[in-house]
């Protein structure tokens, strides 16, 4: 099931995918729901507060998330979990696992930030009892979940362990940043990706080396550009300039490349 081939662009023809944006701000926000982007109605990149909401009201079918990619431990990021578990629990029963992937540490997290959100659940014995696979981030090192292959690749983001992650679906090579500062692993991760989706947390140039900046990201996704992918931006505290190429992704929005 794993090997240490990296994953490239996919071995079949590349069909359509859709990215539907649930949310595109930062963790500082002024009233937009926090960043989240779901695949094909099936591979959910982040779990914010505000997911659970925006599937609802956008008409989306909980019960077809397979997987859900987390980057690092935020609450922007994970808060929306405990919330998800419990609707799987109450109000769409699964019959397949649903698959949970992050940094090391992953099921602990978990189980912590449940028993916080729900914490009688527990002490009256019941648990959420929902299936889940656990999948701990291998710095780049290929998964495959069914159909889903992928590698992460660890990013720099303050002292968190963080990662980015490539992922091969459909025939189509999707690069995810999550949210990290300029380094090093970025250009292996966007490296011939079909679709790249970065953070972009700052409209204007900034010191802070644990987020990029409109600057940054403008010279990150150049050679993207030139070669015609598909370029996304995400995790905005608001929307910066224009940077030619890249598409600042807004919510209720649906693209597909």
């Amino acid at each position: 099931m794993r090997n240490r081939r990296s994953p490239r662009r996919g071995d079949r023809v590349a069909s359509p995918v859709s990215i539907f944006c649930l949310g595109s701000s930062a963790a500082l926000t002024s009233g937009g729901p926090w960043s989240s982007l779901l695949i094909d109605g099936r591979i959910l990149l982040e779990i914010p507060p505000t997911a659970v909401p925006e599937l609802y009201r956008h008409g989306l079918d909980l019960a077809r998330i397979d997987c859900v990619f987390i980057s690092h431990f935020h609450a922007d990021h994970t808060f929306g979990l405990p919330f998800l578990l419990l609707e799987y629990r109450l109000r769409h029963p699964r019959a397949t696992a649903l698959t949970l992937v992050g940094p090391p540490g992953l099921e602990r997290f978990v189980e912590t930030l449940c028993d916080t959100a729900w914490p009688d659940l527990r002490a009256a014995g019941q648990g959420l009892h929902v299936p889940l696979t656990f999948v701990e981030a291998e710095a780049e090192r290929e998964t495959a979940i069914g159909d889903v292959r992928f590698v992460a690749v660890p990013v720099e983001h303050f002292d968190l362990a963080a990662f980015g992650y490539r992922i091969v679906y459909r025939g189509r090579t999707i690069a995810y940043t999550g949210d990290t500062g300029p380094c090093a692993a970025l250009e292996s991760l966007l490296e011939g990706a079909d679709v790249a989706i970065l953070e972009l947390t700052h409209p204007r140039p900034t010191e802070d080396r644990g987020h990029l900046d409109v600057e940054e990201v403008a010279q990150l996704v150049a050679p993207l550009v030139a070669r015609g992918a598909t370029v996304l931006a995400t995790h905005m505290t608001e929307t910066p300039r224009p940077i030619a190429g890249v598409t600042f992704c807004e919510p209720g929005k649906t693209y597909r490349v």
